[in-house]
């Protein structure tokens, strides 16, 4: 059963001073979500409530990351402590990687969550940014759902990224190595996002981190891209 009790246990084990390897991290994560779940609680993760909200916001993200882009390290650790980084990644003999995770448009994801939740279905996309007002939310999630373009989601996705890009673009994160930014990519075929990847890079440039990282939120084979 993967419930409260058994989050809490894990997030013992993946914070300890040592770390846990990564495999053994990659197969605990596994055997969690194959446990059966409440009804419940699959509704409190999908809102980010806590206790879910750092397995959702944090240690998902990275686990999609790490198994996608093949990361070198002998253990990880979650500090869990709301202080950055949000993860470490320990290596014996090069130095140890930092990594923050930020969430692209997470209100209209709580919102489209909220949806599910209450209707049983839901919508992948409504194109809404983190600083549009609460009645612009609900004046959206309160119309028909309607047909999308390409060319907006890639807005909305560019918007979004951008305005996670400023928000990190602070000397703090100067000793943290790499920055990870989760996205709902499936909204659209892996090839359109080449279209805003250059616009994305130049703006990346300028952060104090050494690598940044798009990753998408799917549950089924993780799929990303690097724009520094």
């Amino acid at each position: 059963m993967f419930d409260v009790k058994a989050l809490e246990i894990f997030y013992d084990e993946i914070s300890v001073t040592n770390g846990v390897s990564v495999s053994a991290f990659q197969k605990r994560l596994v055997s969690l979500f194959a446990g059966q779940r409440t009804d419940a609680d699959i509704k409190d993760y999908r809102l980010g409530k806590k206790p879910w909200k750092k397995l959702r916001d944090e240690i998902v993200p990275i686990s999609s990351f790490l198994e996608f882009y093949n990361v070198e390290a002998n253990r990880i650790r979650f500090p869990l402590d709301n202080k950055t980084p949000d993860c470490w990644l320990l290596n014996d003999k090069v130095p140890n990687l930092g990594i923050e995770v930020t969430i692209e448009r997470g209100r209209e994801q709580y919102h489209l969550a909220t949806e599910l939740n209450n209707t049983g279905v839901g919508r992948g996309f409504i194109g809404m940014q983190d600083d549009a007002s609460k009645t612009d939310f609900d004046n959206r999630m309160s119309n028909a759902r309607i047909m999308f373009t390409s060319e907006q989601a890639l807005e909305a996705m560019k918007a979004g990224i951008l305005r996670c890009l400023a928000r990190k673009n602070d000397p703090k994160y100067k000793d943290v190595s790499c920055l990870l930014i989760q996205a709902h990519l499936i909204s659209l075929p892996k090839e359109h996002w080449c279209a805003i990847k250059e616009e994305l890079s130049e703006v990346a440039k300028s952060l104090h981190f050494q690598n940044i990282y798009v990753i998408g939120d799917t549950h089924e084979k993780p799929w990303g891209f690097q724009i520094k």
